[in-house]
Formats: structure tokens, sequence, C-alpha cells
């Protein structure tokens, strides 16, 4: 009877193991593409963006500081218009912001004495045709005509003088650039490149 009953149970356990075969592990998921961005998420502010490019945004209105000793690039007309090169350019800069070059450019005539003032405290965002001689500014050539004509910004902000050197490339790059020049100083006989 010991017998029986041991080889019924060896009969059992190798029965059971027969045919039963662990389920495998199923493949690892491939892993989940990233979702695509949303366009009606909006496109203002992106992670790692120039912290003055974010505010000029949120404003809603590019703060420009133009030279007021210097009428061959930039003048006021009776009606209150700023014209010239760099009045022009500051308006291309705005454009390539996603702002409107019409509307959303506010312009400040300074005199020689307050340029690096203005800059450094804030109450302009770039001044075009000044230079960076202290360590809280830096400035980026936008073109040269008989001395080099710079944009000036604050030097805390490097990721603000990327995106304004690669506006400036792009502008060179379409024809932009140079369309402005022979606009604007071609027929006053000022020779200019970017």
């Amino acid at each position: 009877m010991r017998i029986r009953l041991l080889t019924v149970a060896a009969l059992a356990v190798g029965l059971a193991g027969c045919g039963h075969a662990e389920p495998a592990a199923p493949p690892p998921a491939p892993p989940a593409p990233a979702p695509a961005p949303d366009p009606s998420a909006g496109s203002d502010v992106e992670l790692g963006s120039s912290p003055t490019l974010t505010a000029i945004k949120q404003r809603q209105k590019l703060m420009v500081g133009v030279r007021a000793d210097q009428p061959a690039f930039v003048t006021r007309d009776p009606a209150g218009e700023y014209r010239g090169f760099d009045a022009d350019i500051a308006r291309d800069l705005a454009r390539r912001m996603g702002l409107n070059p019409e509307t959303q450019v506010q312009f400040r005539r300074l005199p020689p004495t307050l340029l690096r003032d203005a800059v450094g405290a804030g109450n302009v965002d770039v001044l075009l045709g000044g230079t960076a001689d202290v360590p809280q500014l830096t400035q980026i050539p936008y073109a040269v005509t008989d001395t080099e004509r710079n944009l000036v910004i604050k030097a805390d902000d490097p990721k603000l003088a990327e995106e304004l050197r690669g506006m400036i490339e792009a502008g060179v790059g379409d024809g932009t650039w140079q369309r402005l020049a022979d606009a604007n100083l071609t027929p006053q006989g000022i020779s200019a490149r970017p």
C-alpha cells in the first residue's frame, strides 16, 4: 500500500510538471513616443530661454535705446515716428521676436551721457549704436560702417545675446539687413557691411 501511495504521489507530481510550463514573461513594451507639442499651448516661453526675452514677450513691447547724436542712423520725424537704419534694425528684431514691428517697439532717444545707464538700469532692453565699456554690459556687432556699430545689452543674460546674434545672422542670411542698409545708408553715402 505504501508503494502504491508513493507511486501515485510520484505520478501526480510528474503529471503536474508535464505540459504546464511557466508562462514566459512578455517582452518589454517599447518606450512610448514623446507626445507631439500641443499647438494651442502657445510658444511664448520656453525652458532655458532668456529672462529678458521672456519679459519682452510678456509685456509685448521691445524697448530700444537709440543715440540722439547720430542722425545718419536714426531720426525722429515731425509726426514722432522713428526713421533710419537703426530704427529699421530694431523693428526687424521685434518681428523676429514675434512682436508687431509697427506697434510693439518703443524707442528712447538717449544723449551720449545716458547710454550706459539706460541699459544697466533696464530702462531699455537693447541699445543700438553703443559700446559695452563696462563689465555689466555686452555688445553684439550688427553693422560696420566707418566704425563697428553694436547692439548693447546687459551681460547677465547670455541667452539673450545668443538669441540676438541668431536674429542678426538670420537678417543677413535672408537679405533683410542688406535691404535696410540700401534703403537707409546708401543714399547718404555711408558704406556698410554686416
